[in-house]
């Protein structure tokens, strides 16, 4: 038995067609069993964006995406993109190749402690015999990752692999050709009645909100009704029945005595699905104006409360179907509730219609951007200021589009990658709108000798990390402000010559609007770097305390 042998039965037992591989020396014979498998194989030689682009592929596909570094520090640059995985419930194999146990703190190269390292951000973990004399310890490890793929919550799962020396003896001996697929959730759709019978209560009388949080892959969905107000998360991928929400209770809330304003609004029983929002407005009224009950709908009882409300978890598989009965109670649940959103919603509407668009700023080409966006294109969106515009902006009216963000960790690092990854695997055209420090920052997103030809970036480059001039308290900083904000004079012109990109730089509504019709129609990867003033796009903040 050889050691190629037993890390191919390893591997073409894993249940995923894609790998995300790095070079390296001491993951050779894994990058050769993976290439002599099923899987397709892709070359990211950055581990950190490596991650993030498997990341990008497994929210696309809903499949498990594979991952193979070599040992040492390449292992810990996965880290980031694993932390995001395992809070935004993502699937990720990780292969880390590693030193023997004795050349663990010997002074060997590349040797660290690898086992357990990523420990507290993992669903599971595995080690593999340091000996290679018998394939059936790697077949087990295959079989209990796959009943962890389909018991656990949805995350990453690190497999860690001791090599010896000398590795460089390839054989196909153990290799299956027979794709392992692993099966996506079936939708389960509930009503309101049926989770009212299941908790023994009455809601025909009751203020009922419905609140979808980010995707987690349960693929839980609540049957609306003419009396449940329903919000949705821009990453949760379903609809709203209530408009501009987000917007609207930004707005109130940025006004004296906002929250107490809002009380018209409180619900009595909250229902949620998914885990966390964008929304920090919502956030603040919830806490606020708690609910009597709050369920949230679960197969698992990880389950965050950010509202401070004492979520009960209800796994939906117990619930019974029950019929929806008559809600003609003095038309109490029908219509005061959900007309009290109606209304403030479309005052806030009317008022929003009425500013001009036409004004050159991040708010303001965001909004042209989610209203002229090609149907079926997937949306990405980098984390900081980019996420909140869309998700003060993005409505139902305007959205038939997939929208994703890396919301796990909420960090900026590898929005890039991931759309990058999306767009490896994706039919569609992929757009990511991004700031300026994010786009910079993932710059190896953009080391791909195979970019996909379907990314369309659209870069908001307001030379620095505007947010932190946006938002309460920076602004007491003095002179240190600048080590926040980062101000800077780059642009991505020389950058995306260099790796081969198309690219058009916006300085007006009007060179902006062109630019936006050469991105739609660009045969290469393209970015369209529109260029803002941090005064200007400060009126955003203006605007929104006017309304």
């Amino acid at each position: 038995m050889s050691i190629q042998t037993c890390i191919n039965t390893l591997v073409s037992s894993l249940p995923s067609t894609h790998a995300v591989v790095s070079p390296g020396s001491r993951n050779a014979p894994v990058i050769y069993a993976l290439n002599a498998s099923k899987v397709t194989c892709h070359s990211i030689i950055d581990e950190r964006s490596a991650a993030f682009v498997a990341l990008g592929m497994a929210k696309e596909l809903r499949q498990p995406i594979i991952l193979s570094c070599t040992s040492g520090t390449a292992a810990l640059n996965y880290y980031p993109a694993i932390a995001e995985a395992f809070y935004a419930r993502v699937p990720l194999i990780i292969l880390t190749a590693d030193r023997p146990a004795d050349k663990i703190d010997a002074w060997d190269g590349q040797a660290i402690r690898q086992k357990g390292v990523y420990t507290n951000h993992i669903r599971a973990e595995f080690q593999t015999p340091e000996v290679y004399d018998d394939e059936a310890p790697f077949l087990a490890i295959a079989e209990r990752l796959i009943k962890c793929l389909d018991a656990e919550i949805s995350g990453p799962i690190h497999i860690n692999i001791p090599i010896r020396e000398p590795f460089y003896d390839f054989t196909e001996d153990g290799i299956s050709k027979n794709p392992h697929l692993h099966n996506e959730i079936a939708q389960q759709t509930i009503n309101v009645a049926s989770i009212a019978a299941h908790v023994k209560q009455d809601f025909l009388s009751k203020k009922v909100l419905v609140f979808n949080g980010m995707d987690d892959g349960e693929n839980i969905v609540i049957a609306s009704d003419d009396g449940t107000v329903m919000l949705s998360d821009i990453t949760s991928n379903q609809t709203s029945d209530i408009h501009y929400w987000d917007s609207m209770l930004f707005s109130a809330q940025s006004k004296p005595k906002g929250l107490d304003f809002l009380s018209v609004l409180r619900p009595d029983v909250l229902i949620t699905t998914g885990t966390t929002t964008v929304s920090k407005g919502l956030k603040r009224f919830l806490q606020y104006h708690k609910p009597e009950l709050h369920i949230h709908l679960s197969r698992h009882f990880e389950v965050g409360d950010m509202f401070d409300s004492s979520p009960q978890i209800i796994n939906p598989e117990e619930i019974k179907r029950v019929e929806e009965t008559d809600n003609d109670i003095d038309g109490e649940r029908e219509g005061a509730y959900v007309n009290a959103w109606l209304n403030m919603t479309q005052e806030f509407k009317s008022r929003f219609s009425q500013l001009d668009w036409s004004l050159y700023n991040e708010f303001c080409v965001t909004n042209y951007v989610l209203n002229n966006l090609p149907k079926e294109a997937q949306l990405h969106i980098s984390n900081s200021m980019p996420v909140r515009y869309v998700s003060f902006l993005l409505n139902s009216d305007v959205s038939n589009n997939s929208v994703y963000c890396n919301r796990g960790t909420s960090g900026i690092d590898g929005s890039t990658s991931t759309a990058v990854g999306a767009a490896l695997v994706s039919r569609s055209d992929v757009y990511l709108v991004t700031g300026d420090v994010a786009f910079f920052y993932d710059i190896n997103a953009l080391f791909n000798t195979k970019l996909p030809q379907n990314l369309k970036v659209i870069l908001l480059n307001n030379h620095s990390g505007g947010i932190f001039e946006m938002i309460t308290g920076p602004d007491k900083m003095g002179d240190s402000l600048s080590f926040q904000t980062t101000p800077h004079s780059y642009t991505a012109e020389k950058l995306t010559s260099h790796f081969g990109l198309g690219y058009f730089r916006a300085e007006t509504i009007g060179s902006f609007a062109q630019g936006l019709d050469l991105l739609k129609y660009s045969e290469v990867p393209f970015v369209l770097e529109v260029i803002t003033r941090k005064d200007k796009n400060r009126v955003f903040l203006d605007l929104f305390k006017n309304l």
